[in-house]
Formats: C-alpha cells, structure tokens, sequence
C-alpha cells in the first residue's frame, strides 16, 4: 500500500506503507508513474483542487469571482475566459444573475494526469460532488478549520473546498457511494434476532457490522459520496 499526502508521514503508521509526500493541489508526486495492476483511491482529492469560481452578472454574464486573500471579501472581474467559458457551458450553463458556479476544468484535467499514470487497473474518485441534474445554483464553496466549518479565506488558515461536477470526468461508471456500496452487497441489515440465542458472540458481530454498513450507506452521511470509477487496461496505454 501507498499513501500519498501533503503532510509528513504520521509517526505510528504500519511500517508496510509507503508515504509519498505530494506537491498539493492538483500537482502528483513524480514517483506516481507506470502503475500496473492498481488501485487508486483519490479520496476527497478533487474538491481541494483549485478551480475558478464564478457569478452571473445583472446582464446574464458569468464573471470570475475575485477575492481579497486577507479578508475573504470578493467582487467580480472579468467574464469567464474562453477555456472555462466552454466548459460552463457545457456543463454548468446558466445565466440566472446571481447564480455561482465553480468550474470543474482544473479538477478534470486533474483526474486525467492521474489516469495517465497508470498503465493498467482501476482508479476511484471519492468526493462531495453533484451531476448535471443537480448543480447547486448558489455554488459549494466553504472552508474548514480545526475540522469545523468557516469562511474561505485563502489565507492558508483553512482548508478551502468546493464539491466536484463528477459527471465530466472521465470515467466509466459515477454513482453515489450508497449506490456503489449497495451493488457490491452492502445493506445495512440487523441480523436475525433469533441468532442472538443461538450464537450470542456472532449476533453482536452482525449487529456491529450493519451499524457500520449503514453508516457508510446514510444517504445523508457517506452514503452521500459520489464516486467516479475509471477502468484502464493494458490494451488502453498506447
């Protein structure tokens, strides 16, 4: 196993796991190349990477949002350039004025450089995201410190977020993490109660882990997540 982080390998860690230390952002690790037969898990990866926020103007223009890197107080700039212009309209086309929308093209672009670092296996995104069925209107962006939330401010005293559009990514399968889970067996049941007479120490097993399963499934806990699965074969890499 590999663990890829922008912090230092945490002390305590299991000796047979290998810590790379990564740029941030939307930069990867240079040893992250040529992967074969691999599972790549990008959890919550996404949606700290950086992306251009925008707002629609009174005259139905989306602008950048620009933002005091002290205070967190923003304004608008220029109209959307022609790169992120095609890809709102695209995928976030609105021109409600008042509308946010957070431009997914950094985080695209993002996903495809770690995809064309394995030569062979399967990839998982794992993120707070949305489809196109589901834009939030009024955008995503929020901030986190000491695990609370606050205002994003990009200061560097909080971790800066905002939800991936998980449907322009490349990959082969997106679905929600209770759906995902579900198919590959999860359900979240109670075990029958007459086995707590029969095999007291199985029934308290069993109850533990469909209380963990239907944490996982909670459609308004992890249930939540969205996850994008890329399958590469060997036969893909050119």
């Amino acid at each position: 196993m590999v663990a890829v982080d922008v912090v230092d390998r945490p002390e305590g860690l299991d000796d047979r796991v290998e810590w790379i230390r990564s740029p941030g952002g939307s930069g990867l690790p240079p040893e992250l190349t040529g992967l074969r037969d691999a599972l790549v898990i990008a959890h919550e990866w996404l949606d700290v990477v950086p992306c251009t926020v925008a707002e629609v103007d009174a005259d139905g223009t989306a602008r950048e949002v620009l933002v005091d890197p002290t205070t967190g107080a923003e304004s608008l700039g220029a109209p959307l350039g022609a790169a992120d212009h095609r890809w709102a309209t695209a995928h976030w086309p609105t021109t409600a004025p008042g509308d946010r929308l957070e431009i997914g093209r950094s985080r695209d672009e993002a996903w495809a450089d770690l995809v064309s670092r394995v030569d062979s296996g399967t990839l998982v995104a794992v993120d707070y995201g949305h489809t196109a069925a589901s834009r939030p209107s009024a955008g995503t962006l929020t901030a986190y410190a000491g695990g609370r939330l606050t205002v994003p401010v990009p200061d560097g005293s909080c971790d800066v977020t905002a939800h991936v559009a998980m449907d322009t990514l490349d990959a082969d399968d997106v679905r929600t993490q209770r759906e995902a889970l579900r198919a590959l067996g999860l359900t979240g049941a109670t075990p029958p109660h007459a086995l707590a007479s029969t095999d007291p120490l199985a029934y308290v097993a069993a109850l533990g882990r469909a209380g963990a399963e239907a944490r996982l499934l909670d459609r308004d806990g992890f249930g939540g997540f969205w996850w994008a699965v890329k399958r590469v074969r060997g036969h893909d890499v050119a």
